[in-house]
C-alpha cells in the first residue's frame, strides 16, 4: 500500500451531537500517514461544518434522506465513496443512515464497514433489525464502554467483531476554559451557584427529571442557576415546562454553544441526568475542566465518573436522588473542588484524543487485514 487509506465518517447531518463531535475530533487527530478522513452528510450540513472545514477536514452534503425513506440515497452515497476511493466507512449505530451507508459501501466495493455504538438506546424497530441482519453481516463494531460491548453481544454480534475503544477528548482545550468569562456569557452574577447541563435537548438526556428535581435544589440553594446548553427536539417543550413549573427565573436554556470550555469552567457542578448513554463526551469534557459531576448511572457513565471520588452517581428517572446529590455537592465546595481535581487527573491519563485516535486506527488496520483474508 502507498499513501494513507481513506476513511469516510457518514452522518445524516454534522450537527452538535456526541457522535458527530467524536467523528470530527477523530478526523482531526488521525495520523496523516495512515488515514485521510472526510465526513459525508447524507442529508444536509449542520453547525459543525464550518469547524470541520477550518480544520482541513473535507465535508460533503449529498442532499438526500429529506424524507423518512429515500431509495436514491444509497446509490448517491455509493458514487461519492467510489470517486473518493474510500477504504473504510464509519457510521454511528443508531443513526438512520446505517442501512443506506451499509448498502452504499457494498455497491461501491468499500472493504470495511465499521459501526460505532455510542449509546445504549434501547431496541431497534423490527424493520431496522431486519435491515441490519442483512446488511451488517460483515461489519465490525466499536463499543465505547463495557456496557455497550455487552449490549452488542446480546444482540448477536460475534465478540471477535467488536473492539472496545473508549471515547476521547481534546483535554487541553477543555482544561483552558475561562470561568469568569463563562459566567459573564451566561449572565450569572455574584457567587450564585451554577449547575450546567451540556446536553442535547432530547428525551434521552433526562432534562425533565432535572426540572422535577430543581425545586428541591432551590430549597437548599435559593440563588442557584441551572443553565442548559444544547439544542434539540425539545427546544420549545422544555422552556415551556420550566415556565409552567414557576422555574423560569432560575433555569436558562442557552442553546448550542461554541464557548463550552468557558461554560464548564464557570460551573460549580456539571449535571447529566440521562436515561441512556454509552460513554458521554460531556462528562469527559467536564472532568477535563476540573468540574465535579452529578450523573445517572446508566450505560458507560460509571466509566467516566467514579462515584464519591470524581462526582456523584444516582439512579436514572429519580428526581429526589438527583436533587440530593446536587445539594450535597453544592453545599460542600471544598469537596467539590477535590472531586474536580481528581476528575481532571483521571481524564488526562485515560481519555485523551491521541490515545483514542491510535486505538481506532489500530482497529481499522486489524480489520482491513481480516477482510483482505476473507476475500
Amino acid at each position: 500500500m502507498t499513501g494513507p487509506r481513506a476513511v469516510a465518517f457518514v452522518h445524516l447531518d454534522l450537527g452538535d451531537g456526541g457522535a458527530q463531535r467524536l467523528s470530527l475530533l477523530l478526523a482531526r487527530h488521525l495520523d496523516p500517514a495512515r488515514y485521510a478522513a472526510r465526513i459525508v452528510c447524507l442529508r444536509g450540513d449542520g453547525r459543525l461544518v464550518a469547524s470541520a472545514r477550518a480544520a482541513g477536514v473535507p465535508v460533503a452534503a449529498l442532499g438526500r434522506l429529506r424524507r423518512p425513506r429515500d431509495a436514491a440515497a444509497a446509490p448517491a452515497l455509493a458514487r461519492h465513496l467510489r470517486r473518493a476511493r474510500i477504504d473504510v466507512v464509519h457510521v454511528p449505530r443508531y443513526s438512520r443512515v446505517v442501512p443506506y451507508a451499509a448498502l452504499a459501501a457494498r455497491l461501491a466495493g468499500v472493504p470495511l464497514l465499521v459501526v460505532h455504538d455510542h449509546v445504549l438506546y434501547g431496541p431497534l424497530g423490527p424493520a431496522r433489525r431486519l435491515a441490519d441482519a442483512v446488511l451488517l453481516r460483515r461489519a465490525r463494531f466499536v463499543a465505547v464502554s463495557e456496557a455497550v460491548r455487552r449490549d452488542l453481544e446480546a444482540d448477536g454480534v460475534p465478540p471477535g467483531r467488536i473492539a472496545l475503544v473508549r471515547a476521547g477528548i481534546d483535554v487541553a482545550r477543555f482544561a483552558a476554559g475561562d470561568g469568569a468569562r463563562g459566567r459573564r456569557a451566561l449572565g450569572v452574577t455574584g457567587i450564585a451557584p451554577l449547575v450546567l447541563v451540556p446536553a442535547r435537548l432530547h428525551p434521552m438526556k433526562g432534562h425533565v427529571d432535572l426540572l422535577a428535581a430543581w425545586p428541591r435544589v432551590l430549597a437548599a440553594q435559593p440563588d442557584a442557576i441551572l443553565a442548559c446548553a444544547g439544542d434539540g427536539p425539545l427546544r420549545q417543550a422544555l422552556p415551556a415546562l420550566a415556565a409552567a413549573a414557576g422555574l423560569a427565573s432560575s433555569v436558562r436554556f442557552v442553546g448550542a454553544r461554541d464557548d463550552l470550555p468557558d461554560l464548564l469552567a464557570a460551573a460549580d457542578v456539571v449535571a447529566l441526568p440521562s436515561r441512556a448513554e454509552g460513554l458521554p463526551l460531556a462528562l469527559l469534557e467536564a472532568a477535563a475542566a476540573g468540574r465535579p459531576t452529578v450523573a445517572t448511572a446508566v450505560g458507560g457513565v460509571p466509566d467516566a465518573v467514579e462515584d464519591g471520588r470524581t462526582g456523584r452517581l444516582v439512579p436514572p428517572r429519580d428526581p429526589r436522588g438527583l436533587a440530593a446529590a446536587l445539594v450535597a455537592v453544592l453545599g460542600d465546595p471544598s469537596a467539590g473542588a477535590r472531586m474536580g481535581e481528581a476528575a481532571a487527573a483521571r481524564v488526562a491519563s485515560r481519555f485523551g484524543i491521541d490515545r483514542l485516535a491510535a486505538a481506532m486506527q489500530d482497529a481499522w488496520d486489524a480489520w482491513l487485514r481480516e477482510v483482505a483474508r476473507e476475500r
